[in-house]
């Protein structure tokens, strides 16, 4: 007995299948990236957000490092017046102790100077109570005195000769006026009443002088 041909069934999925290998084996497969700008931040945002990736490193702004210079400038500023104003007062210091060194140091020079006028002055006291001679005592003073004015000519100290001189107002005080026949006596220096001095031709204190004055002429 001759067999029979059973039907053949197609298998829909299997052909599928078969048709979709066939297709693949016959072309190669592409990966697509979109690189939009817009896509790419915002994936990287994604990314931050659920911690994927790590944290950028946040580098200073230029305005910080402006800030921080200022603020290193600001304090050099106050270390550099603080040193500054300590010097200051260490020179002021320096130059009053300095002044007050060669202050004390010239009174006594000055009162060094003197001591040999005290002392004769002194020795003239004790001779006329000794000698009760009044000759000897007048000399005994006048030597004092001229070495009195020694002394203080050594420092620089000058007596105003102004009797006989015309009245001068930078070196003469009028306390008196007398009244003179003469023209040649008109505003001239007649008495000196209290002797005037200069120290290093600076006036000290004038002199106090009576000044003669001729009288107007009745017209």
């Amino acid at each position: 007995m001759a067999e029979r041909d059973e039907p053949i069934h197609a298998d829909p999925v299997g052909d599928a299948g078969a048709r979709e290998s066939q297709h693949a084996g016959d072309h190669p497969r592409f990966t697509v990236v979109d690189k939009r700008s817009w896509v790419t931040r915002e994936k990287e945002d994604n990314g931050q957000a659920t911690g994927t990736d790590a944290p950028p490193v946040r580098l200073p702004t230029y305005l910080e490092q402006l800030q921080a210079q200022l603020q290193e400038k600001d304090r050099l500023l106050k270390t550099h017046l603080a040193e500054l104003r300590h010097e200051q007062e260490e020179v002021r210091r320096r130059l009053a102790r300095d002044l007050e060194q060669r202050v004390e140091h010239a009174t006594g020079m000055l009162l060094t100077d003197f001591l040999p006028v005290l002392d004769n002055m002194e020795r003239a006291l004790e001779a006329a109570e000794q000698q009760p001679n009044l000759a000897a005592l007048l000399e005994g003073v006048r030597l004092v005195r001229t070495q009195f004015l020694n002394v203080l000519g050594h420092h620089g100290l000058t007596p105003l000769n102004r009797q006989g001189q015309p009245f001068d107002p930078s070196l003469d005080e009028a306390v008196a006026m007398l009244e003179v026949t003469e023209a040649s006596q008109d505003n001239l220096v007649l008495q000196e009443w209290e002797k005037g001095y200069t120290l290093r031709e600076k006036v000290l204190r004038p002199a106090k002088v009576a000044v003669g004055k001729l009288p107007a002429e009745d017209s």
